[in-house]
């Protein structure tokens, strides 16, 4: 991780929920048993692969885990579901994990604190949609061009993707170019 990568903490509304992010390679054993989602920062070249959800907007491929599903087959049938899209399997890593603590006081001490492990992945190319997907469409934006376009954007959030583009960067030095004849 960058010597100057800093994550905060902040409030997500939707989730009433305390949220940091915690970088790594491997998923903190305290969140074994907790892990409640997947989000996938998916590249395709240059760009970000950018899911448009009914109900929710511009955002990258995410999910919630089936029962007995690992945190890796649910990254590539999100990503699936939500764009179209391929991963390449020997170019998709963890990166770290959102660790959400609800403010809810209501909320039973095992669902208090959630996790969501976080990928990045590169894209080797898309089919159409699903027809059951939520997903409305899907967007290639540069990374420059996340924060107009995400659902809800805050410094968590561009300090995660931040280091997912240095990751990616990191992980999947540059190689074999993808073409547009691949989409």
């Amino acid at each position: 991780m960058p010597q100057s990568m800093f994550f905060p903490r902040v409030y997500w509304s939707p989730w009433d929920a305390d949220v940091e992010f915690l970088p790594g390679d491997e998923l903190p054993s305290e969140s074994e048993g907790k892990i409640y989602a997947v989000i996938v920062h998916a590249f395709f070249g240059s760009n970000a692969v950018m899911a448009d959800i009914t109900d929710r907007g511009v955002c990258v491929p995410s999910g919630r885990l089936f029962l007995e599903e690992t945190v890796d087959d649910a990254a590539v049938r999100e990503t699936y579901e939500e764009t179209g899209a391929y991963l390449d399997p020997k170019r998709r890593r963890l990166i770290g994990c959102y660790r959400m603590v609800r403010r809810n006081k209501e909320a039973s001490a095992p669902n208090r604190v959630f996790y969501t492990a976080s990928f990045v992945a590169e894209v080797t190319h898309f089919d159409p949609i699903p027809a059951n997907s939520e997903s409305k469409g899907f967007f290639l934006l540069a990374p420059e061009e996340i924060a107009d376009h995400y659902f809800m954007w805050d410094d968590l959030l561009a300090s995660v993707f931040d280091y997912a583009v240095s990751e990616r960067e990191r992980l999947f030095p540059l190689g074999e170019q993808l073409s547009a004849q691949n989409i």
